[in-house]
């Protein structure tokens, strides 16, 4: 009776995991009849669980070095901790950040050194310059080549964000917030496009020199936009990244992991800040940049023509309702 009993309990258990919800299919269930009507993209992912190999054979990282590359208000602290949540799953813990900025991306282990004196097989580049991509190709020609996530977004709005982020004394080292907290909109949205025109013109050349085949381009507004969109976007990257070298069971728990970051569920993830015991917010209110966005049109006509340029490269709208 006792076995009976063991067995019955085992199999309970075995029957609830099976019909358990993940936190990925949580923000499928919100798809649209866009795609098949019910049987989006993570539906479809979710049936082919343990199609494909059970167990990850081999560490993608041994093949390849992995870039991770955003700018300043592109998303960077988001696109950072995604993938995050899915290096730590990976149990990497040697990692590197270009000039030791831009925030930890694994968990254990170190990150801290700088990539050109410990080029690691992980890389955070929190300010692509012009010519990086090309630097990086040569460099890692003899070792498998690398293949990376960059994060990209209207360079408008990175200026409203960036304002609005440094008027409020987030980050008062950083030189583009120098005096920032003193100024209005009026004097500090037309300063702040100055300011940012350097990161958005790395921003424009990484994507312009980019390869398809090496990098995985992320929106911010699409990640932002709903959980679909958020889980939609991961699950690209991870097929990007890794296509089959990582088992379906691997994705999945990495989908899971990663729906921490999904802004729409009003979690702040790996934003958690372990020292302060903090949250740290990165973003800013609809109305803080709604108020913020009607001072573009002060931006000087010179300064606004290279943004509306960017813009177009992008694959953006030109302009901003509020310039119209």
């Amino acid at each position: 009776m006792m076995i009976w009993l063991r067995v019955a309990a085992f199999s309970a258990v075995v029957a609830a995991l099976a019909t358990a919800t993940s936190p990925w299919q949580e923000g499928a269930a919100a798809e649209s009849c866009e795609n098949d009507c019910g049987q989006g993209l993570f539906q479809k992912s979710l049936a082919r669980v343990g199609q494909g190999r059970s167990m990850q054979a081999t560490n993608p990282l041994d093949k390849r070095v992995y870039l991770i590359m955003c700018w300043h208000k592109s998303g960077s602290n988001l696109i950072r901790n995604t993938m995050r949540w899915i290096f730590d799953l990976l149990g990497v813990t040697d990692a590197c950040r270009y000039d030791g900025s831009g925030g930890t991306i694994i968990s254990r282990g170190d990150d801290s050194q700088n990539c050109p004196e410990h080029p690691s097989q992980l890389r955070f580049q929190n300010h692509g310059h012009a010519g990086y991509l090309t630097e990086l190709r040569a460099e890692t020609a003899a070792k498998g080549g690398f293949k990376g996530v960059m994060t990209i977004r209207d360079p408008l709005e990175m200026v409203v964000s960036s304002y609005c982020y440094h008027h409020r004394g987030a980050e008062p080292s950083n030189s583009i917030a120098q005096g920032m907290v003193e100024m209005g909109p009026k004097e500090g949205i037309p300063e702040m496009a100055r300011r940012m025109l350097r990161t958005v013109r790395g921003m424009v050349a990484n994507f312009q020199e980019r390869k398809e085949s090496e990098m995985y381009v992320s929106h911010f507004e699409r990640m932002t936009g709903s959980s679909p969109g958020f889980n939609q976007t991961v699950q690209e990257m991870l097929d990007f990244l890794f296509g089959d070298e990582v088992s379906d069971d691997f994705k999945r728990r990495a989908l899971d992991a990663a729906v921490h970051e999904d802004l729409n569920r009003g979690e702040l993830g790996y934003s958690f800040d372990a020292k302060q015991g903090t949250k740290v917010n990165h973003t800013s209110d609809d109305s803080e940049l709604d108020a913020a966005r009607s001072y573009l049109p002060l931006v000087d006509q010179e300064v606004l023509e290279e943004y509306k340029e960017i813009q177009k490269a992008l694959g953006y709208a030109v302009g901003s309702p509020a310039l119209k």
